[in-house]
């Protein structure tokens, strides 16, 4: 059988037009979570009236609100601004104490306490406490805290208020 060049390209040509011609292609869609992380204070401001005894002043149960995204969990810090200061003559001070009571978060986070309690020294200088929890993965927790007055001497507890902040941040492990 002779072959011709011709039939070849005749022959190619009709087994390309059994076949059908495709073509492809593909889009990826992507959503990125970046992460997202709140703390909330649930506790309003407290004030309280010292009874002129030698015993601590304690704000019990002062709540926040927690929650992250991100991948590697978060940690959470409350500091102290300073020791209790008067407000009309911050050269007289107390220390503060915070204590990390109580921690309730979902169990996937892995929440933990870092560092429970911690006291102001105003007299050494110290005037920050810092307490600490964190997370291993996102997740939402509430972190309840007792700061206290500590009164010390009270022949030289002077009249008026004391004031002190705490300071929440978190921030990303």
């Amino acid at each position: 059988m002779k072959c011709s060049i011709r039939n070849t390209l005749f022959i190619v040509a009709a087994m390309l037009l059994l076949q059908p011609l495709t073509a492809s292609d593909d889009t990826v869609y992507t959503v990125r979570v970046s992460p997202f992380m709140q703390l909330d204070a649930l506790t309003a401001d407290r004030t309280a009236t010292h009874p002129l005894t030698a015993g601590n002043i304690t704000f019990a149960n002062n709540r926040w609100f927690a929650r992250t995204s991100s991948g590697t969990g978060s940690t959470i810090r409350f500091s102290t601004d300073h020791a209790f200061q008067h407000v009309a003559s911050p050269s007289s001070q107390r220390d503060a104490r915070l204590t990390l009571t109580n921690l309730v978060g979902n169990s996937s986070a892995r929440w933990q306490y870092d560092a429970v309690t911690d006291t102001t020294n105003y007299a050494a200088g110290d005037g920050t406490a810092t307490v600490q929890v964190s997370s291993r993965a996102p997740g939402t927790a509430v972190i309840s805290m007792r700061v206290e007055f500590l009164t010390g001497t009270v022949s030289t507890l002077r009249q008026g208020q004391y004031q002190m902040t705490v300071i929440g941040t978190i921030s990303e492990n």
